[in-house]
């Protein structure tokens, strides 16, 4: 079915029923400790994966019971694994310490499957008949997020990041619907969709250009309110940042950051600190705060 734009299918959310899912230890000693699993069944997209979710050192202590935690939806590269960000960019093991201190807010962290369509990316995008991946990632993972843990449901309290293909989706996602991101990390991402050249976003012209983030920017009614952090080498995400550097306009901020290095996780994994930094500044104030966070 087509899903329309905002990708609900019609559906109001605050009228869907709270869907309690069970998240076991992952156990997995490469993603660091803490890692919880489910496999979800998306009753908006239609898409079955797994999700695993990382919860801060605050999370159980009794101070933050009442507490609304805000969310970060960490993507993955193509084809990539669900499990990167925590098993080869150590996300978790590296934020741990310094939420603890207070220098980094104390974000939950969401990595889903992204890898859908059998050796096609699926460019985060809805496709009738084929994948409504736009949907699961921004619909149906936020829900079973927001149902299942103390979680802040609104726009304010989630920002969604990624690296390579996950850059593209994260920038998109946010720049398509600013009611549910407030800011975007890319790191070495690109606009064009045929970019990544299995991408189904890639081989037809309509879909290929309207989800090209530089698009939805130019096109959108309002500028959206949201903030955009995207690193990258000179012909690897830097230049395609600049562009959307220059088309922004107020309240959409963007930052561009040129980074020297190659396309893989040590590129990545060294700039997390510095991306939560950022994301802890675009951030509402949160208890237990002992520092401001440092731009980069």
């Amino acid at each position: 079915p087509n899903l329309g734009q905002d990708g609900l299918g019609g559906k109001n959310l605050a009228n869907e029923p709270v869907l309690r899912q069970k998240f076991s230890d992952v156990g997995d000693a490469r993603m660091g400790g803490g890692v919880k699993v489910a496999q979800l069944d998306g009753a908006v997209s239609g898409v079955k994966g797994e999700v695993y979710v990382w919860l801060p050192p605050q999370y159980g202590n009794p101070a933050y019971k009442h507490h609304k935690f805000p969310v970060v939806e960490l993507l993955g590269g193509f084809p990539g694994s669900a499990r990167a960000w925590f098993s080869a960019l150590h996300v978790n093991s590296q934020l741990a310490p310094r939420m603890k201190r207070g220098e980094i807010a104390p974000f939950i962290l969401v990595e889903p499957r992204t890898n859908l369509l059998d050796g096609q990316d699926t460019g985060c995008a809805n496709v009738p008949g084929v994948v409504n991946a736009e949907s699961w990632l921004s619909v149906d993972v936020r829900k079973a997020v927001t149902d299942n843990f103390r979680a802040a449901p609104g726009a304010k309290g989630w920002s969604v990041a990624g690296y390579s293909a996950g850059a593209h989706c994260a920038v998109k996602l946010a720049l398509a619907h600013p009611d549910r991101y407030h800011a975007a990390v890319g790191l070495s991402g690109y606009n064009d969709p045929a970019a990544e050249r299995v991408s189904i976003t890639a081989k037809d012209p309509h879909l290929r250009r309207v989800n090209n983030p530089l698009w939805i920017m130019k096109h959108a009614k309002t500028p959206p309110r949201v903030a955009l952090f995207l690193s990258g080498g000179r012909h690897d995400g830097y230049l395609d940042g600049l562009a959307l550097q220059r088309a922004a306009k107020s309240p959409t901020s963007v930052q561009t950051v040129a980074v020297i290095g190659p396309h893989t996780g040590a590129l990545w994994k060294r700039q997390v600190i510095g991306v939560f930094q950022w994301l802890t500044s675009e951030s509402a104030p949160y208890p237990g705060r002992t520092a401001p966070a440092k731009g980069i």
